[in-house]
């Protein structure tokens, strides 16, 4: 088996990254609001809409996932901090 590297600096990183991710997602105008009535037909309006509402769905869900990302690896950094610091603790 392989060592295990863990580089705190890189973690809090893609922390930072996630975290930006999230804010950029979020801060997207919704799609499903803009008018469709400039097509000219209902079929397409129609289709725009559905294709607006499901791209409005997954920017909502990568904004999720992007948090959850941020969360995980912010509490993943945290331990590895405390971790360290109780080494420390008991190699005094």
């Amino acid at each position: 088996m392989g060592d295990l590297t863990v580089d705190l600096p890189t973690m809090q990183a893609v922390a930072r990254a996630a975290g930006q991710a999230v804010t950029d997602l979020r801060s997207e105008r919704p799609l499903s609001g803009s008018d469709g009535g400039a097509f000219g037909s209902g079929a397409v309006e129609s289709a725009f809409v559905a294709s607006a509402r499901a791209h409005d769905a997954m920017i909502r869900s990568l904004g999720d996932d992007a948090d959850t990302l941020r969360e995980y690896v912010t509490a993943a950094a945290e331990a590895v901090l405390r971790a360290d610091a109780d080494l420390a603790r008991r190699v005094r």
